[in-house]
């Protein structure tokens, strides 16, 4: 799983507006943690499943025009980065699909 990020979100446990963490699995949001009191809303693992593998055919298929772009922006650092970038898209996709199989 990402990163978390946060937004500010009214609780529908506390009923207060507070800083929520936000949990995504690839682009789909996964889970929604009240910071105030903890209390958590989460997808379904299985329910997300058909729109993981939409958002994951097109994230493969526009990869190309968006390496492209970046060897144009700044062709040293792509080709500086490239090779662990490589390494390193095996075990992040193997997270997510890790994440949506068991949850959380």
């Amino acid at each position: 799983m990402e990163e978390p990020e946060y937004a500010d979100l009214t609780c529908t446990a506390c009923g207060r507006t507070a800083e929520h963490e936000l949990r995504h699995v690839g682009r789909l949001l996964a889970t929604t943690t009240c910071t105030a009191c903890g209390h958590v809303v989460e997808v379904v693992p299985r329910s997300m499943l058909t729109g993981y593998l939409h958002d994951l055919e097109h994230r493969v298929t526009s990869k190309p025009v968006r390496m492209a772009r970046r060897a144009r922006r700044d062709p040293l650092r792509f080709a500086r980065e490239l090779p662990g970038a490589l390494l390193r898209q095996p075990g992040k996709l193997l997270a997510e699909l890790g994440t949506l199989i068991r949850g959380r």
